[in-house]
């Protein structure tokens, strides 16, 4: 089976119904997928949606543009949530953003920090996003790896960064997830990054409803499109679909089931 590792699965994002959109993916060889809620006014409608749905998996945190507020009552709602719902596997996503939100690079900062101490209490991995910010990534991701912080690890997601940020991400046990844009004819860069990515470290994404892989450019992402990023990361590694399909649902597995099969 092919795994989204990571969709955004509210209703508001979709002009057909969420139920449909999974339906969708399943038709289309995609089993599983992970939905993500990074603002605080979707968790719960995510959570609502991992009770009727089968395989799909989730993750809840507080994405970096919404470090514009006060933010620490919804931080411990979030550790309750995770408390009593076993299908959320990961925190986050979670990061720096300083293209989307320049003015609240040091709320930005302390959400992230907090979301790395609240993820490594709840034994959880987290789940990174970063743009225009790499420094300051790295910089926060070494701090709490030395202080033991990230024994569970995670995934920069929607890896759209340098050759530098993955080499100093992959040292500290994280996996890389290649979306959509590797598929952008304007994404040579891009590719020749992931050439270098360890294949136990990789994984595939939709980031749905944004960033749809070529040939649906222009049309509203999907989880079923994720094939076509599948397809072009086996093609950047040189190897078959099969193959490449086996290594991301064994590392989505590893990473966020605690298996390999």
């Amino acid at each position: 089976m092919t795994i989204d590792s990571h969709c955004h699965l509210s209703q508001e994002d979709y002009e057909i119904s969420v139920h449909q959109v999974i339906e969708t993916a399943q038709n289309s060889g995609v089993n599983c997928v992970m939905g993500v809620a990074c603002e605080a006014k979707d968790w719960n409608e995510l959570i609502e949606l991992l009770k009727k749905e089968k395989n799909v998996y989730g993750a809840i945190g507080l994405h970096p543009e919404y470090a514009n507020y006060s933010y620490d009552e919804d931080l411990k709602k979030l550790v309750g949530l995770f408390k009593k719902n076993p299908k959320l596997l990961a925190v986050g996503e979670m990061g720096l953003d300083y293209h989307e939100a320049p003015n609240t690079v040091e709320a930005q900062k302390d959400l992230f920090v907090k979301q790395v101490k609240i993820a490594h209490n709840l034994n959880k991995p987290i789940m990174v996003h970063t743009r225009d910010a790499e420094d300051d990534t790295i910089r926060i991701l070494k701090h709490a790896y030395d202080k033991n912080l990230l024994f569970h690890q995670g995934v920069i997601h929607c890896f759209t960064g340098t050759e530098r940020l993955a080499k100093e991400t992959l040292a500290m046990g994280f996996y890389i997830s290649a979306s959509g844009v590797i598929t952008f004819k304007s994404a040579q860069a891009l590719r020749d990054v992931f050439k270098n990515i360890p294949l136990n470290r990789l994984l595939v994404e939709t980031d749905a409803p944004w960033l749809a892989p070529t040939p649906f450019r222009g049309k509203k992402n999907q989880p079923a499109y994720v094939q076509k990023t599948l397809e072009k990361l086996a093609e950047i590694k040189g190897m078959s679909i099969q193959e490449m399909e086996k290594i991301t649902d064994n590392n989505f597995k590893r990473l966020y089931l605690g298996s390999e099969k």
